[in-house]
């Protein structure tokens, strides 16, 4: 779906971190050193929502952010 996606390289680190999806992905930045990046992180809440199968992961301004830069369709 997403395979140069580093949060989902790493999703067992990432889970790992302990929280919601927002503040595990910002503690896998500060561990890593990483910027803030939002397409990434769309991206992560986007196939996280695909495996498990819980489509209120993917907010509202991530999916439009998807749908912005062509990564899926408006009627998905």
């Amino acid at each position: 779906m997403y395979p140069n996606n580093i949060y989902i390289q790493n999703h067992e680190e990432v889970k790992a971190m302990g929280g919601d999806i927002g503040v595990c992905l910002d503690k896998y930045d500060h561990k890593h050193g990483l910027q803030h990046d939002d397409l990434a992180r769309a991206q992560y809440c986007h196939w996280r929502s695909v495996q498990t199968g819980v489509p209120e992961l993917l907010s509202a301004p991530d999916k439009q952010l998807l749908i912005d830069k062509g990564f899926i369709a408006a009627d998905t």
